[in-house]
């Protein structure tokens, strides 16, 4: 019997990381061919914005309330006291029964805190759905 090293003894464990190098080089590469196939547009149907020859009278079914710059409040064009909007859309939705809906129609230097309290009044008043004009509409109108 021979007393030289023992084969097993001899073996050190370590990790070949050549494989691994080679698996994440072939990902790598179906990423980048992949990576302009799935960045396709989805098809969408965005609104055009309105015409600005055409009549920019608000329907006399719907409700407008504008908030200006400085705070004044226009309902259907018409000046109306912040204290008094509550019991004007009371009574306007007295009228109209299961219609309590209302625009809203902010100027973007108006506060944020004064937007929500406006459509506080709103809901003090019994408009179940509010809905807000946006900026586009606003700049077709004359």
């Amino acid at each position: 019997m021979s007393h030289g090293s023992d084969r097993l003894s001899d073996l050190r464990a370590a990790i070949n990381v050549t494989p691994l190098v080679d698996v994440l080089l072939v990902l790598l590469i179906i990423f980048i061919m992949v990576a302009p196939i799935l960045t396709q547009a989805v098809p969408t149907d965005i609104p055009r914005p309105a015409d600005p020859t055409a009549d920019s009278e608000p329907d006399s079914e719907q409700l407008v309330l504008q908030v200006a710059a400085d705070g004044a409040l226009r309902l259907n064009r018409e000046p109306v006291a912040a204290s008094a909007v509550p019991q004007r859309l009371e009574a306007i939705y007295m009228d109209r029964p299961g219609r309590a809906v209302i625009f809203l129609d902010a100027n973007e230097q108006v506060r944020y805190e004064t937007v929500i309290a406006v459509i506080d009044l709103c809901r003090d008043g019994g408009a179940k759905v509010i809905g807000v004009v946006p900026d586009s509409v606003i700049s077709s109108t004359p």
